[in-house]
């Protein structure tokens, strides 16, 4: 198998129902907030992948979270969106798979905590199972600004 097969290969592992839980610092609170979530991901081909879904933090707030991923063999990157901010739908850019983790640039189209950048990370190691985290600069320093994992269901 080729790295750009192997690497489509690994949207794969993203088809079905997942649910799970953890956590999402907003800009707005002082701590983060509990989240449960649930999300479907569908491979639409095999360098394409839609996941769509929601997260829930107590009983009333509720947000649409999604992603919709590409792979290009030819830069052997992956680009693609991100639902879920409340700034409005994000770009992800120059996204490289090491392993079972895919890093990918966020840009949201407008700043939050201070700037337009942070970093995806999206760990899937086959089992069921995958993390999704964002990291960003927030008063000078990197946090994890979103930690949730996900089960198949």
């Amino acid at each position: 198998m080729s790295p750009a097969q192997a690497d489509a290969g690994y949207f794969q592992r993203f088809n079905g129902s997942f649910a799970g839980s953890g956590t999402v610092q907003r800009e707005q609170d002082s701590s983060p907030r509990r989240v449960s979530c649930s999300l479907k991901g569908a491979t639409a081909s095999a360098n394409r992948l839609r996941m769509d879904g929601t997260c829930r933090a107590a009983i009333i707030v509720r947000r649409a979270i999604g992603a919709d991923l590409r792979y290009d063999p030819s830069t052997d990157r992956f680009s693609g969106t991100y639902t879920g901010s409340s700034r409005g739908l994000a770009q992800l850019r120059n996204g490289r798979l090491r392993g079972d983790t895919l890093t990918l640039d966020l840009v949201y189209p407008q700043p939050v905590h201070g700037d337009r950048n942070a970093v995806m990370t999206i760990r899937n190691s086959g089992n069921g199972a995958f993390t999704l985290t964002v990291t960003d600069r927030v008063d000078g320093q990197t946090r994890t600004t979103s930690n949730v994992t996900l089960q198949k269901s």
